[in-house]
């Protein structure tokens, strides 16, 4: 049994095929939606238009959830949905920063999920590197939109020198320890335990 999840052998044609038959539902869905298509079916059931981007969030959520019950492979159907569903919330969005904070809350949670679950060092840094300028698209939206002061580009310029600084740190110890073990595998480094 599947569930989802990719196998060593690679996804079957049939696995492919649901795969590229949700890309191009989800497309469609989302021509449709952003070309003003759908406002008549909105009306009809009588949802507000504040709870119209939610409402297709929901539906994209709901197609995804079928399709990886069908036999669709979750590596193929999860990153299109949330692709969708962040674009579908950032398009209506009346207030810029939201657009800003939404992008940012997006590269976080995958620079997240990188950093929990790889096991290799050097993903482990590039996820960080995500979630850093993830915190810098904040800093400077809050700025540009909140402060009269240039306070969130200055720290935004001072963590890209820290994040500088620690991806060279970082990849030097990396590569210290491929030197001495022959592996980037995180569960595998033992050197520094008693």
């Amino acid at each position: 049994m599947n569930d989802g999840m990719l196998t060593s052998q690679g996804p079957t044609s049939k696995q492919a095929s649901l795969a590229l038959s949700f890309w191009a539902m989800i497309a469609v869905l989302m021509t449709v939606y952003i070309g003003g298509y759908m406002n008549g079916l909105f009306d009809s059931m009588r949802i507000d238009e504040h709870f119209r981007d939610v409402s297709m969030f929901g539906i994209i959520a709901i197609l995804s959830m079928v399709a990886i019950q069908i036999g669709a492979t979750a590596y193929a159907v999860l990153p299109v949905a949330t692709f969708a569903g962040v674009a579908l919330l950032c398009v209506h969005q009346p207030e810029p920063l939201l657009r800003y904070l939404i992008l940012a809350a997006a590269l976080f949670a995958i620079g997240m999920y990188g950093m929990v679950t790889s096991r290799n060092a050097v993903r482990v840094l590039m996820s960080i590197e995500l979630m850093l300028n993830a915190v810098n698209i904040n800093l400077v939206a809050f700025s540009r939109y909140c402060d009269t002061h240039a306070t969130g580009q200055v720290f935004a310029i001072f963590i890209l020198t820290v994040a500088a600084a620690e991806a060279a740190v970082g990849l030097g110890i990396v590569l210290a320890i491929y030197r001495n073990e022959s592996t980037v595998d995180m569960e595998r480094f033992n050197s520094l335990k008693w």
